[in-house]
């Protein structure tokens, strides 16, 4: 049996033995990039795309780092160039054939807020103003960096979230101001950026936004769900207050290890769904994303500065 046909089988196993995708969903995928400067990507990125396309989600949120710069030496505006076109043509292209939107947030080595990245910021700012998904823009808006958009019964609010730490005050202030604005008329609210806001892989137990006054507005604000990538790892549980954290699993680069655990966790994409007022999330993983990760490879409990997540079993309500 040739590669493409187990590919479209893999497809139709996929859509078959899994829930299909009602218009209320949204995959996730993160982390995609390879080595320092790369203008390719490994072949289960463009089966993770295809998979998805098969699977037609109502949008696509990438967590950041679709390409591959911030090290030194810099790269220069030719080279990010033929890094962002190969992105193109193997991620945004086929999803924008598809008729699938996509939306996005920056990764540390697409654009970092770091002011010796203002190159790649830029080349980032370049890329997706020319790629506007076909969204509503809520007033406020800086796609791509940060904006509020709604699709569906989703407000989505992104935020610059690439350096560890307390976020900057206009940041969080951003954050605020969307949703005090818009958040009152969402059936569900998607908060999202690069960093988790929990340590959750060996190696990277500081890179996280470390913020308690964030995580504080989040919650005084109903949010639903905080998506992140950056630690190469899938992981949904829930805080203190009910509200549900998903880390997006890497497609590209090292996968990552949870922290007290040998084995990396499988390459990955993730899957939200929304129905009856409950969010569910699953994990399809490479090398053909017919199997999901296995919760029971999952920490139950993840403890982290602003306080416990708890690894969700199954569908979660959302929040009141």
């Amino acid at each position: 049996m040739g590669r493409l046909t187990v590919r479209r089988l893999a497809c139709l196993l996929l859509i078959l033995f899994s829930q299909t995708l009602a218009a209320q969903s949204i995959a996730f995928i993160s982390d995609l990039n390879g080595r320092y400067g790369s203008a390719s990507y490994d072949p289960r990125v463009t089966n993770a795309i295809d998979v998805i396309v098969q699977l037609q989600p109502d949008l696509v949120i990438s967590t950041g780092d679709m390409v591959a710069g911030q090290k030194q030496p810099r790269l220069d505006r030719k080279q990010l160039g033929r890094m962002w076109r190969a992105f193109n043509v193997t991620v945004a292209d086929p999803l924008l054939r598809a008729g699938v939107p996509l939306v996005v947030t920056a990764g540390n080595h697409d654009g970092s807020a770091f002011p010796e990245y203002a190159v790649e910021q830029r080349q980032f700012e370049r890329q997706w103003r020319a790629r506007t998904p076909p969204l509503e823009m809520l007033p406020g808006s800086e796609w791509p960096r940060r904006y509020a958009a709604r699709r569906g019964p989703f407000l989505l609010v992104a935020f610059d979230g690439t350096r560890p730490g307390v976020l900057p005050d206009a940041e969080r202030l951003f954050v605020e101001r969307m949703l005090r604005t818009h958040g009152g008329a969402a059936t569900a609210t998607l908060v999202f950026s690069h960093l988790p806001m929990w340590p959750l892989t060996q190696g990277r137990e500081h890179e996280i936004v470390d913020d308690p006054e964030l995580l504080s507005l989040l919650h005084r604000n109903g949010v639903d769900v905080y998506a992140s990538g950056h630690h190469h790892a899938f992981f949904a549980g829930t805080d203190d207050a009910g509200m549900l954290h998903l880390a997006v699993g890497a497609l590209g680069g090292n996968a990552r290890a949870f922290s007290g655990q040998p084995e990396p966790q499988p390459y990955s994409f993730a899957v939200l769904s929304l129905a009856g007022g409950m969010v569910s999330v699953r994990a399809p993983a490479a090398p053909d994303f017919v199997e999901e990760v296995p919760a029971a490879g999952l920490p139950a409990v993840v403890e982290g500065p602003l306080g416990t997540l708890r690894r969700i079993t199954g569908p979660v309500p959302l929040r009141p």
